[in-house]
Order: structure tokens, then C-alpha cells, then sequence
């Protein structure tokens, strides 16, 4: 009985699923961003476009002016049409009829804008803190009717080839749409609402800590000169979402027949090592991007990015900044300076509402065409002059320059040794003229180049002067990289050496000295046998990269011997048996393959040296990134063993907690070492305990955190 039930219903799901194909035969299906609550662009020849059954014929009409067009799709299932859009309005119907009946309602006819980028593009206000950081927006909001305004977030997604569809849904701006919406996008619009009285389509499509590279068509990557660097080496290598042209496929491509007014974007802090190609990689990227809209002439109108303390090279975002200036060659784009706006405590500032403002401002004297904005971008460099023992730096743009403080801070001048020192400035009208008594023959000056430098110079209606240098000296950060394997057997270590810039000179050495030009250069796999620290330089016609690559490789008793986990580490962090026993200690980055990461879970390792040996000494290395999560263990203990049953203990520690000052402090390597044991050993445990969630004081308080461990060094 009960098979003869089990086949009817086998028999009724086949009849049904038939039906459905059939019933879904012929039907018209549209792209997600084609949907009630659109808006589409004003005045233009829109397209409308979509799949159905090959051959399927079908008519299509708009309410604004009545029209209608007949629509037949292709061989392949593919249909587009264009239909002219008229005035500004709403709301419409559009009204496909097929073999089935699709209606897309509420339909707005405005200006439609894609908001592209990182972070602080897609950074919502709630990601920024929610309505209490926002109260006069919140006040606004509840008093105020938004319905012309419209919202759309495109879903995250890669593709390693150009995709046709992702998921976008469109909203009405209220207090909860708005709430979960990008903060510098809705301030985009509302400017432009506010100017224009028209509806505002605003179509978000950003991904936090991406790279421009990942948002770049493959074939400008690999074609244009420069570029084919980051076919090779993306920004974050470990990541899916930085491989190049991954987002551009995913996130933009399927947006490329929806016709709109205009780009902002807002990048540029994972590309701040890369500076040298930014300035061509952004151009060719706003380039693309108006070719697959088929509209060559596309406002393209970006954020120079704030100050921010990233504890690392003190220029690299002046010569990021740099490079993005140097995009404005590109016809009809346009910079937002917000040098004065940062925060260098948080990469994602809150005024949002002044990033907003700037590029609606750039966006209604540029793309729009309005006149009566007096200034719109600041003022900007124009050229300098040296007056013996002085420099003097005009600018354009403004009229006369100013500053809001009587410390104009941010000026360095260099003279032939190129060393720079800071500078006193004082303005004469339009020019800035700079000294300073340790540099009595100047001959360079740069100006708020500095990754913490905050802009002191204005125009009169308060806009900042952007970064700007006078000299043209090289700046490298192309990073060498050290792959080594360790073969337990041998007890030794094969490594190589390479650069994702395959002009660079890779230089090394081993004896933990900084490699220089005359350093040994690497040609071929090198191998150690015995303990050794190597550091790697990468060198550009003959410039030595800002950043090195080392490892320490160590020999001690327990080298080569497996080590047996109680509780297995995360699989992102999972490393091998060997691990902790291979002679590589860690780095300071966490995801150099070298760690073994356990999340929310303890460390209890055995290591069986396979005989008695002499043990004097055990260490084991930790690393302490609170900002990532990672803590120091809560305690950790040392035992030894003749036979694997009866533990000795050899030590017992608690290291210091940190506290709230830590997420501001960086990376660090804790190191802690067992008492003096002096005794015969086959058999080490170590056991750590992990702190399990982060502490009220954290940012992300009550998430669970990381205990990153490394190298167990039995010593005589």
C-alpha cells in the first residue's frame, strides 16, 4: 500500500511539474532591476529588456505616452527594445503581454545614478550607527514625503565571467528603506532632489574592501599597458570578492542596459599600495564601464579618500590620492575632496552628508550644466615657483585661498637630498609661499601627502584644496613574496622567491640584515638546512620596495615531528600536521599560511619526539590582533612526558589582558616560554585557552574571537 501511495505521488509531481513547464512556456521574464518602484532616465531612448522562448513574439506598452512596441525574441531566448521615456513623472505602468501578463507598477521617469565602490559607498546608516547619529536626517525623514526618491541595492555577488543577472530590488525611500541604504549615496540624491524636484533613482552596487581591479572588465585589465600586473596578483590574493573583474561581472556587467544619468564611486584605500597603476586602472575603468553602457560620454564623479592612520607607510594613500587626481584627464569626471571630513581613528567617517553634498555639486555644475555654482571642487595646485630661499605655490579654481586656522599645517619642502621637512606656510592671496630654516635651497614641496595630514587650505566658499607634490620621485610598494616548504623528512626547507610585477629584482639575505641593491639576487628555488632569517626586497630600476618579506627558519628538537590536536583548528586557518613544528614562525599577518586558527575553541597539542631527548626550554608564539578579533590565550601551560600517560607540568602563565587601547595598536607576536625543565622528554603538551568571545569593551562585542598559534620550539 504504501508503495503503490509512493509512486501516485511520484506520478502526481511529474503531471505537475509538466503543467508548470508548459504553463511557463513562452513567458516573459525581466531582470530583477526591472521592477515595480524603478525609475527610469528622463528624456532618453531607455531600454527594456529580458528573456522569453526563442522566436516568442509580444507586445509592450508604457502609460506615460501610450505607446506601444512589438517585441519578438531572438533565437537564443533574448529580447530588448527601446522606448523613449519623456518628461519627468509618475507613477506608470509598464505592461508586457505574452502568454503570460507582466506589469511593472509605480513606475518613475527622473535621473538614475549607479553608486559604486567600497566601504564607504556601501557603508548604511546603520552600519555608521543608525538614527541616533543621524537625528536632523531622522527628523527630516518623518517629515518629510520621499516617495520620488528610489532605492536600489544590488545583492553581492563574483562571477568569473560577464553575468546577465543579479538580484536588485527597488525601493521607496522611507525611514526603514532609508535606514538600510547607503549613507553618501541618499545624500547624493536628496541634494539632487532638492536642486531638480524630480524623481531620483539611485542604484547602489558596492562591496567593502574591494579593489578597483575587481570591478575592471578582464579585457581592459589584460590590454591596456601597466594593467596585466593584476591578472597576476589581486589585492588580497585569499579573497574571491578582490580577484580582477569578479564584481565588474557580477555587480555592473548585468547592469549595463539599464540607461542612467551618471557614476559616483567612492575607492581607493585597497588599492593605496598599487599607487603607480591607480591613476591607469581607474581610467580605464570609467572608460569600460561607458562602453558597456553605450553612453561614451558618462559623468564619472569620485571621492579622493580622507586621512586615516593605517599604521603603515606614512605616504601611501598621498600617492593614491595623487593617482586619483590624475583620472581627472579623463574627459567629463570630477573629484570630491574631503581631506578636511576624515577621521583618522575610523576608515569610514560619518559625514556622509558632506561627501554627499560635493558630489551633487560636481554632479549639478558638470553633468548638468548649472552655471550659478561659484565653486564646485576647491582649489587645486596650478604651478610653483622657487624664490631663493622659498617656494611659492599658486593655485586655480579660487580667487584667494584661506585658512581656518593660524597654523597652516600639512607643507614639506625638500632641497637636492630630497629629505623632506615640514614647513611654514603663509598665504598671499591666490598663493601659499612656504620656507623653512632647515632647507635653505628648496627645491621640492608637497603638500597634505601624508596618510594623517587634514587639509588646511580652503577656498572662500570652504571647500579644500586637494594633495598635490611638485617633485616626480619614485615611490615603490610592490611586495616579494616567500613560499616555503618545509620536507619533514629532510629537515630542511625548499623556497622561492617571486614578485607579481615580473620586472622587479627580487634582493635577499640571510642574516636578517635589510638587502640592499648589492645584495644576492634571487635566479632560481633556494634551500636551507639549517636555521636561517631571511628577508626579501623587490627592487624597481633599482628602487627598493617600501615594504620587505622574512622568515625565521628554526632548528629544535621537536622540527619534523607531527603534532596531534585535541580540538581541530578553523578549516580557513587549518594549516597541516605540521604546522607547529615546521621551524617557520608567523608573521604579523594573519593570513601568511603560517598559523593555525582556532575560533572560539582551545589549543591542546601533543607533540611525540618518537624518543627521550634532553628538553631545557619550550616556546610557543601567539599573535595579537584585538581589531581582528584575535586575543592572547587566557593561559597557557607546559607538560612533559616520558611514556605519554604521566604529565609533568613545566610552567603556567597568564598573560596580560588587553584593554580598549588595543584596537588601535595593530598586530603584534606574543612569545611565552616554559620554566627551565632540564629533564628527559619524549612527549610536550601545550595547552592554551582561547578568550571564546570578544569583551564588552570591542567593537564587535560577544562575537567570537580568534587564538591564532604558531611554532612549538622544544630547545636543549
Amino acid at each position: 500500500m504504501e508503495t503503490n501511495l509512493t509512486l501516485m505521488k511520484r506520478l502526481l509531481c511529474s503531471l505537475l511539474f509538466i503543467f508548470l513547464i508548459k504553463s511557463m512556456s513562452g513567458a516573459v521574464v525581466l531582470p530583477s532591476v526591472l521592477s515595480d518602484h524603478m525609475v527610469l532616465q528622463q528624456f532618453s531612448w531607455v531600454y527594456l529588456w529580458g528573456r522569453a522562448d526563442p522566436g516568442e513574439s509580444f507586445t509592450i506598452v508604457t502609460s506615460w505616452n501610450d505607446k506601444s512596441a512589438a517585441v519578438r525574441a531572438d533565437p537564443s531566448g533574448n529580447w530588448a527594445v527601446r522606448m523613449f521615456s519623456g518628461g519627468p513623472g509618475g507613477p506608470y505602468t509598464i505592461t508586457i503581454t505574452a502568454t503570460n501578463k507582466v506589469v511593472i507598477n509605480d513606475v518613475m521617469v527622473g535621473e538614475v545614478w549607479i553608486c559604486s565602490g567600497q566601504s564607504n559607498m556601501e557603508y548604511t546608516f546603520k552600519d555608521l550607527g543608525g538614527w541616533p547619529y543621524f537625528p536632523d536626517l531622522k527628523k527630516r525623514v518623518d517629515t518629510s514625503h520621499l516617495q520620488k526618491i528610489r532605492l536600489c541595492t544590488v545583492k553581492k555577488q563574483v562571477s568569473k565571467l560577464p553575468s546577465d543577472t543579479c538580484h536588485a530590488e527597488w525601493l521607496q525611500a522611507d525611514s526603514s528603506s532609508i535606514l538600510n541604504f547607503s549613507a553618501t549615496a541618499l545624500y547624493f540624491g536628496l541634494e539632487l532632489y532638492k536642486q531638480f524636484h524630480v524623481p531620483i533613482g539611485l542604484i547602489v552596487s558596492a562591496w567593502g574592501g574591494t579593489p578597483a581591479e575587481a570591478w575592471t572588465p578582464l579585457e581592459y585589465l589584460k590590454y591596456t599597458p601597466g594593467l596585466s600586473y593584476y591578472v597576476n596578483h589581486p589585492n588580497n590574493p585569499t579573497w574571491d570578492a578582490s580577484a580582477p573583474s569578479v564584481l565588474f561581472n557580477g555587480m555592473i556587467h548585468p547592469l549595463r542596459n539599464y540607461t542612467i544619468k551618471g557614476f559616483i564611486w567612492y575607492q581607493g584605500e585597497a588599492n593605496r599600495y598599487d599607487a603607480d597603476l591607480y591613476g591607469n586602472l581607474i581610467s580605464g575603468m570609467i572608460r569600460s564601464w561607458r562602453q558597456y553602457f553605450r553612453q561614451p560620454e558618462l559623468p564619472f564623479f569620485f571621492v579622493q579618500i580622507a586621512p586615516y592612520d593605517y599604521h603603515d607607510y606614512k605616504e601611501a594613500s598621498g600617492y593614491l590620492r595623487e593617482a586619483q587626481e590624475k583620472a581627472l584627464a579623463v574627459e567629463n569626471t570630477g573629484m570630491a575632496v574631503t581631506l578636511d571630513i576624515g577621521n583618522l581613528k575610523d576608515i569610514h567617517p560619518k559625514n556622509k552628508e558632506e561627501v554627499g553634498r560635493r558630489l551633487s555639486m560636481l554632479a549639478i555644475a558638470k553633468a548638468y550644466k548649472q552655471t550659478y555654482l561659484r565653486s564646485f571642487s576647491g582649489p587645486a595646485y596650478w604651478f610653483s615657483r622657487i624664490e631663493t630661499d622659498k617656494i611659492q605655490v599658486y593655485f586655480k579654481n579660487s580667487d584667494f585661498v584661506y585658512s581656518k586656522s593660524d597654523n597652516i599645517t600639512g607643507f614639506r619642502i625638500a632641497g637636492r637630498d630630497e629629505v623632506f621637512k615640514p614647513a611654514t606656510a603663509v598665504i598671499m592671496g591666490s598663493s601659499v609661499m612656504v620656507s623653512s630654516t632647515e632647507v635653505p635651497e628648496p627645491k621640492y614641496v608637497r603638500y597634505a601627502f601624508l596618510n594623517t595630514d587634514t587639509s588646511s587650505i580652503f577656498d572662500r566658499w570652504g571647500l579644500p584644496a586637494g594633495s598635490f607634490r611638485t617633485d616626480t620621485l619614485h615611490v615603490n610598494y610592490r611586495e616579494a613574496v616567500i613560499s616555503p616548504v618545509f620536507d619533514p623528512a629532510g629537515k630542511s626547507w625548499k623556497v622561492g622567491l617571486h614578485c607579481a610585477d615580473n620586472t622587479a629584482v627580487i634582493h635577499f639575505t640571510t642574516d636578517g640584515s635589510t638587502p640592499s641593491d648589492s645584495s644576492a639576487i634571487c635566479s632560481d628555488t633556494l634551500r636551507f638546512r639549517s636555521g636561517c632569517h631571511l628577508i626579501a626586497k623587490a627592487f624597481l630600476q633599482g628602487i627598493p620596495s617600501q615594504s620587505s618579506a622574512e622568515i625565521e627558519f628554526i632548528k629544535h628538537e621537536a622540527l619534523g615531528y607531527k603534532a596531534i590536536l585535541k580540538n581541530p583548528p578553523n578549516p580557513r586557518y587549518g594549516g597541516n600536521e605540521y604546522t607547529l613544528t615546521d621551524g617557520m614562525r608567523g608573521s604579523e599577518n594573519y593570513y601568511d599560511g603560517r598559523w593555525l586558527g582556532f575560533l572560539s575553541n582551545d589549543l591542546q597539542a601533543v607533540i611525540d619526539l618518537g624518543e627521550e631527548k634532553q628538553i631545557g626550554e619550550v616556546k610557543i608564539s601567539f599573535l595579537v590582533n584585538t581589531a581582528s578579533y584575535i586575543f592572547p590565550p587566557v593561559s597557557v601551560e607546559f607538560y612533559t612526558s616520558a611514556n605519554g600517560k604521566n604529565y609533568e607540568k613545566a610552567g603556567n602563565f597568564k598573560p596580560v589582558a588587553p584593554g580598549k587601547a588595543s584596537l588601535e595598536a595593530g598586530a603584534a607576536i606574543l612569545h611565552i616560554s616554559s620554566d627551565r625543565i632540564n629533564r628527559q622528554a619524549r612527549y610536550i603538551k601545550v595547552i592554551a585557552v582561547n578568550q571564546k568571545t570578544n569583551p564588552p569593551w570591542h567593537n564587535a562585542p560577544g562575537q567570537k574571537c580568534w587564538l591564532f598559534v604558531d611554532e612549538v620550539e622544544c630547545l636543549k
